[in-house]
């Protein structure tokens, strides 16, 4: 006989995805959010091997493809990642999620930007002009990407403070209608013509958020497949 296969590495063992960590869980449903326990029983190169997640006293098993956010504490960090439920052992006590092509530590930013090159099908600007809101289109290329927010390379001139709205087919995914305020705005570097517009998304859905979540998650595999995370 020969001798039995490597077992399969987990990569985020230095970022403390490891079994026995407690995770809390995040579910979006047609009423906004749920919040789960639960706990890592094994990692591998494919997966997340954890508990049927609990709500009180009561386990809540997820649906295969359920989009979940999740968090856990490591080294008094807190850890969060974005992946989905992938499948469950045949005595449905463990629930399998995908492994996640990147987990972020909370304090070093808000949301993991990922940079992309979408050009959306409208930009515009919103004017308030004798109490009525105008529109004023504009021209531009999504050039980063987060569940928060946006980066938008344009010729146009825009100010701190400005409200735009944006409207863009996500790969795969699907398609987004938000608002969004400019926080700040980045002058073209010399021998160059754009400008960065760094927006923060306003008021956005739920079913939004996760789109762009989703769009994220899906894109990181993709690179990590690639080698190019």
């Amino acid at each position: 006989m020969g001798a039995p296969a490597p077992r399969p590495e987990n990569p985020f063992m230095a970022q403390g995805l490891l079994p026995g960590t407690a995770l809390r869980i995040e579910v979006s449903n047609h009423e906004g959010s749920e919040s789960y326990a639960t706990r890592i029983e094994d990692v591998d190169a494919e997966k997340v091997a954890v508990l049927v997640p609990m709500r009180g006293l009561n386990p809540r098993p997820l649906p295969s493809g359920t989009l979940v956010r999740s968090v856990y504490i490591y080294r008094q960090k807190r850890w969060r990642f974005v992946t989905e439920v992938i499948g469950h052992s045949p005595d449905g006590t463990i629930e399998y999620l995908r492994l996640p092509p990147f987990i972020d530590c909370h304090e070093r930013r808000r949301n993991y930007r990922l940079q992309v090159a979408i050009k959306p099908d409208r930009i515009y600007r919103l004017l308030v002009q004798d109490g009525e809101t105008a529109e004023q289109e504009l021209d531009g290329t999504i050039v980063d990407l987060s569940e928060s927010g946006c980066c938008i390379a344009s010729k146009a001139f825009a100010l701190a403070g400005e409200r735009i709205g944006l409207e863009a087919t996500l790969p795969e995914a699907g398609p987004i209608a938000v608002r969004a305020r400019v926080i700040t705005v980045r002058e073209p570097e010399p021998g160059y013509r754009m400008r960065r517009l760094h927006c923060e998304f306003l008021e956005m859905s739920r079913a939004q958020r996760d789109l762009i979540a989703r769009y994220l998650m899906r894109r990181q595999l993709e690179m990590r497949r690639r080698g190019q995370l």
